[in-house]
């Protein structure tokens, strides 16, 4: 068909030369315009690939007819001109990057370039008057085909757009209400996570931290020599996992370990440690504490006296642990260790060339008592207020006395208020002590047990715990934990021996006693001073000197007849419950007899798992043994009293070193030994009344 129209196109101009020179100048034009023109289609089709296959969003801002650049192209011959022509595009229509990719769009658009590259194509045709009838058609269509689809493209950039303002007025919404209410915002931030992504571990279980701090904490010994605040827990890093999953979290080890505190904070591993809680691995040493053969025996005595505490609540029990500071020297450092000072750098250190001893026993004696707070969920914790009563080294002991006239003065102080006292602003029914087991404090001596009895009778107690750990075992005591930082205020502090003059001769001896008397009780107030400015975890310290001259010394007189109706002594514990008679004790102030009908505790017994069930031991060294706890311990009482074949057995009767004098007829059948051994004739009666 092109052959025949070029032959008659030939014969029509071959006789006039100048025609054929007219064409010649007019296809040779069109030949320079359709190679411009496929060059400018080649550039074309290039750009629109990058754009669709680079990009992810379309915005609405370029994606509007507006938007949409026009190419022209003017032809000027000799005699004919092509007009110009508005040809939609996609080539020039920007796409920006998100972090959502928009499929729907991206399609429609590789959808819309195509359509635009055969509608340019098209009207090339048309332009050098080379259209045909079908290409007409075609053109049509793909115009149509253009306008619905910049039409569904606008509509599905407004879509988006619409749905990125409700998402943002949604996520301002509820942070107003976060802000407004923070428990409902916690519950917010689980449900609605703004991250991708499995969520972190700090994110689902946001108490982790502190949950691994509170088992570290409990149960563990302090420093040896109570100069750092650490706290020494006989766990391993599975254990402490172990642990976790009882309370319910399931977390890798390696996600565990990054909670820790690193060994290297500047290593690379040490780097991954992020959120971390003050707990650190610490390397196998060989300081262990000295093993006793009543540790694990008195240990289960203080737990059931911590389960106790936990039954009844904070507002029914007041937990208090005392014992004695390592003597403080006057005249001399008051701590011998370094800390970090901060001072201006005209001051002059001044201390002492020597470190003599200014005179015999010029020391003071800081008894500490620290109050244990019980939390929301039932445990007993380490925090509380702090009470410390100063005393002369010199001039005054360390006696149960002393310790009686020390808790019935920090009952009265404000700081003890929250721990000490009820609603009723009386000191509360149950009160549990754990003490250090010295002589002027054991629960097994006569003036222990005086001092106990006097406490209870004057604050109307429903029942008076006092508890001790065996010997070696006292860095387990609470209180021992409060000694680290009373240590650490006395860095740099020489306590003054002669602020009202001296008392002493050349040779150290006093030669004025008054005058000595003054200057401790001003070095006490100094020292009480220091101490009464600090701040043990948020709680105050309250420290006070006090002369030996109120000190009241306790009556040595026990009534055994009133001690066998409320008073049960062991070796490591002493018990003083009110009786059911309201003539002898009156009213119970608690519901204490309803929980406990039996009044006292009972005695740790050691059990071990074996294939037929529980198996009660006598030797408390087995590798397996297990005490359990309070509740556990009552539940088992048919069980142990059957496998014994008693019916009452002594508190002290697994005790390993008080176990020989059990073959003694006189204890076989009593409950309370130390009455047994200190006043034979009297319960000689009582046994032969019981049998």
């Amino acid at each position: 068909n092109v052959y025949k129209l070029l032959n008659v196109e030939w014969s029509k101009i071959k006789k006039d030369d100048e025609l054929i020179q007219q064409h010649i100048e007019i296809y040779s034009t069109k030949q320079k315009l359709n190679l411009a023109e496929n060059t400018l289609l080649l550039w074309t089709n290039n750009s629109n690939i990058n754009s669709c296959t680079q990009s992810d969003v379309v915005t609405l801002d370029d994606c509007t007819l507006s938007s949409i650049t026009t190419t022209t192209n003017t032809i000027s011959t000799a005699n004919t001109t092509t007009t110009t022509n508005t040809i939609p595009t996609a080539n020039t229509t920007t796409i920006t990057s998100s972090n959502h990719p928009c499929t729907a769009q991206e399609k429609l658009c590789n959808d819309l370039a195509g359509v635009n590259e055969r509608v340019t194509t098209l009207m090339q045709l048309k332009q050098i008057g080379l259209q045909t009838t079908e290409n007409e058609k075609q053109l049509k269509i793909l115009l149509k085909q253009q306008k619905s689809m910049l039409y569904q493209l606008k509509r599905l950039r407004n879509s988006a757009a619409a749905a990125k303002r409700l998402r943002a007025k949604k996520k301002h919404k509820l942070q107003a209400i976060a802000e407004s209410h923070p428990e409902v915002g916690l519950v917010l931030k689980t449900s609605f996570r703004q991250d991708k992504g499995r969520p972190s571990i700090d994110d689902t279980c946001p108490d982790l931290l502190v949950t691994i701090e509170e088992i570290a904490m409990l149960g563990g010994a302090v420093d040896d020599r109570r100069r750092t605040e650490t706290v020494r827990s006989c766990l391993t890093l599975d254990d402490l996992r172990e642990t976790l999953k009882m309370k319910g979290y399931d977390i890798k080890r390696s996600t565990l370990y990054y909670r820790l505190l690193p060994r290297r904070a500047l290593s690379i591993d040490g780097k991954k440690h992020i959120r971390t809680v003050n707990v650190r691995l610490q390397k196998a040493q060989n300081n262990l504490h000295k093993k006793h053969e009543d540790g694990h025996f008195a240990a289960a005595a203080i737990r059931f006296a911590k389960d106790l505490a936990t039954l009844f609540g904070n507002d029914c029990v007041f937990f208090l642990s005392q014992d004695d500071k390592c003597k403080v020297p006057i005249g001399l450092p008051a701590a011998k260790k370094q800390a970090p000072l901060l001072m201006h750098l005209d001051y002059v250190i001044k201390l002492p060339d020597h470190d003599f001893v200014i005179a015999s026993r010029h020391q003071l004696t800081p008894s500490v008592y620290a109050a244990c707070l019980i939390n929301n969920a039932g445990d007993v914790g380490y925090s509380g207020p702090t009470y410390i009563a100063i005393r002369s080294a010199k001039h005054d002991k360390s006696v149960s006395a002393n310790h009686r006239d020390d808790f019935n003065h920090l009952v009265k102080l404000k700081e003890f208020n929250t721990a000490a006292l009820d609603s009723s602003n009386t000191v509360k029914s149950i009160v549990i002590i754990t003490v250090d087991g010295g002589p002027d404090e054991n629960p097994r001596f006569p003036k222990t047990l005086a001092s106990s009895i006097d406490i209870f009778k004057t604050h109307n107690l429903d029942a008076l715990f006092v508890l001790t750990h065996a010997p070696g075992q006292s860095a387990f005591n609470a209180v021992e934990r409060r000694m680290a930082p009373l240590s650490h205020d006395l860095s740099g502090l020489i306590l003054p021996h002669d602020n009202f003059g001296t008392h002493l001769d050349a040779s150290g001896n006093t030669i004025d006693f008054e005058l000595e008397k003054k200057n401790f009780e001003k070095a006490g107030e100094v020292l009480a001073e220091v101490w009464s400015n600090t701040v043990i975890d948020s709680h105050p310290v309250v420290a006070s000197y006090v002369n030996s001259s109120f000190t009241s010394q306790v009556s040595s007189n026990i009534d055994e007849s009133w001690c066998d109706r409320h008073v049960l002594q062991s070796q490591y514990t002493l018990q003083i419950i009110r009786c059911d008679s309201q003539d002898c004790c009156g009213e119970w102030r608690s519901n204490f007899f309803q929980v406990f009908p039996q009044r006292f505790l009972p005695s740790p017994v050691p059990f071990v798992r074996g294939s037929s069930g529980l198996v009660i031991i006598t030797n408390d060294s087995e590798q397996d043994q297990f005490y359990g706890s309070l509740f556990q311990r009552l539940q088992l009482n048919k069980l142990i009293h059957k496998q014994l074949n008693s019916s009452s057995i002594p508190f002290d009767y697994f005790c390993t070193s008080v176990k020989q004098q059990f073959q003694n007829e006189h204890v076989k059948y009593a409950t309370n030994i130390f009455l047994v051994w200190k006043e034979e004739k009297i319960i000689a009666k009582y046994i032969s009344r019981k049998k």
